[in-house]
C-alpha cells in the first residue's frame, strides 16, 4: 500500500479532464519527455496527475502492443469521456469520490479515512497517531515515515476542504471534491466528516455501489444485508458517510425515479435485507450519464 505518490500536489479543478484527453490522444502521455509542456504542468505535477489518475479509477496502467507500460482508461473512465468528460455533474463527484476511496492500493490513506477511521471529529495529532496505528497492523514489514503520512494527511485535506486559509496565493485551484460538502472545518485545527444530504447524490449512484458489493453473479438478483451495507469498508454507507435514514430515502427516490431498478428493503430471518436487481453496474452507469 504506497502513501504520498501525490508528490504533495492535491487533486486540482481541471486534472482529471486533462488527463482523460491526453491518455485518449496518447496512452503513453506519462512517459513523455516532453510530457510537462504538452499538459501545461510542472515534472512533479506529472507525476501527480498520473497518480490521480490512477486513484480515481479513470485510468489504468496496462502494456501495449510493444509490451510498454501505458496509461489507458478504464470502463468508468471511458464513460466519463464518453458523457462528462468535463465533470460538470455533480453525480461525476460521487463517482470519483467513491473510486478514490476504494483505491487502498493507489490512495492509502484516503481508503483508510473513510472506510476503516470511526471518529467523525478529528485533528492532525488524531488523524495521524490512527493511520500510524492501522499501518502498522495492516502493513506488516512496511515501515512509512511520519513526515510521509503528514504529507498525506495535508494532501488529504486540500481535497475535500474548500478555503483552506493555510493554502498558498498560488494554489487557487480547489479540488473538485471539495463541492461535495463532506469535509469541514470546526475551528483552526479540529475537522468534522459530514454527513451529506440525500438530496445531493443520484439514486442510480447508489445502485452503481450497491451493485459493487453484491456477492455471486452480476445477472443474478441477489440481497445484501442492510447493515453491511451501511458499516462494511466500501460500502455505500462507508464511502458516503450515510445512516441508515439516508440510505433508505435514496432507495425511495431510486425506485420513483428508476422503478426497473428498485432496490426493495425486506425482513428475513430477523434482519433487513436489500433485495438488489439483476443489472451489472455498467449498465446502471450508462443509465444515469443518459439521464443526465
Amino acid at each position: 500500500m504506497p502513501f504520498g505518490k501525490h508528490e504533495t500536489f492535491y487533486l486540482r479543478d481541471g486534472w482529471l479532464s486533462k488527463g482523460l484527453a491526453a491518455i485518449q490522444r496518447n496512452p503513453r502521455i506519462f512517459r513523455e519527455k516532453d510530457a510537462p509542456v504538452q499538459l501545461g504542468i510542472g515534472r512533479n505535477m506529472v507525476r501527480s496527475l498520473s497518480f490521480w489518475m490512477l486513484a480515481t479509477g479513470l485510468a489504468e496502467r496496462t502494456k501495449d502492443e510493444e509490451r510498454i507500460l501505458v496509461h489507458t482508461l478504464t470502463p468508468f473512465g471511458q464513460a466519463v469521456w464518453e458523457y462528462d468528460q468535463y465533470l460538470e455533474n455533480e453525480g461525476t463527484l460521487w463517482l470519483v469520490h467513491y473510486h478514490l476511496v476504494c483505491s487502498r492500493e493507489q490512495a492509502t490513506t484516503w481508503y483508510w479515512l473513510f472506510n476503516h477511521f470511526a471518529p467523525t471529529l478529528f485533528d492532525k495529532e488524531t488523524f495521524l497517531n490512527e493511520l500510524g496505528q492501522w499501518v502498522i497492523a495492516h502493513q506488516e514489514g512496511q515501515n512509512v515515515s511520519p513526515r510521509t503520512l503528514e504529507r498525506d494527511f495535508q494532501v488529504f485535506l486540500h481535497t475535500y476542504l474548500p478555503g483552506d486559509p493555510r493554502r498558498s496565493p498560488e494554489d487557487t485551484l480547489e479540488s473538485p471534491l471539495t463541492h461535495l460538502g463532506l469535509l469541514a472545518p470546526v475551528d483552526k485545527t479540529t475537522y468534522r466528516l459530514c454527513q451529506p444530504s440525500a438530496e445531493r447524490i443520484p439514486p442510480l449512484v447508489v445502485l452503481y455501489v450497491l451493485l459493487q458489493e453484491r456477492p455471486g453473479q452480476p445477472r443474478v438478483a441477489s440481497s445484501l444485508n442492510l447493515l453491511q451495507a451501511l458499516r462494511k469498508p466500501m460500502s455505500v454507507g462507508r464511502v458516503f458517510n450515510l445512516n441508515a435514514a439516508a440510505l433508505v430515502e435514496l432507495l425511495q427516490r431510486l425506485e420513483r425515479q428508476n422503478p426497473e431498478y428498485a432496490v426493495r428493503l425486506v425482513r428475513t430471518g430477523g434482519l433487513d435485507q436489500l433485495q438488489l436487481p439483476s443489472v451489472t453496474p455498467a449498465e446502471v452507469l450508462t443509465a444515469y450519464f443518459r439521464q443526465r
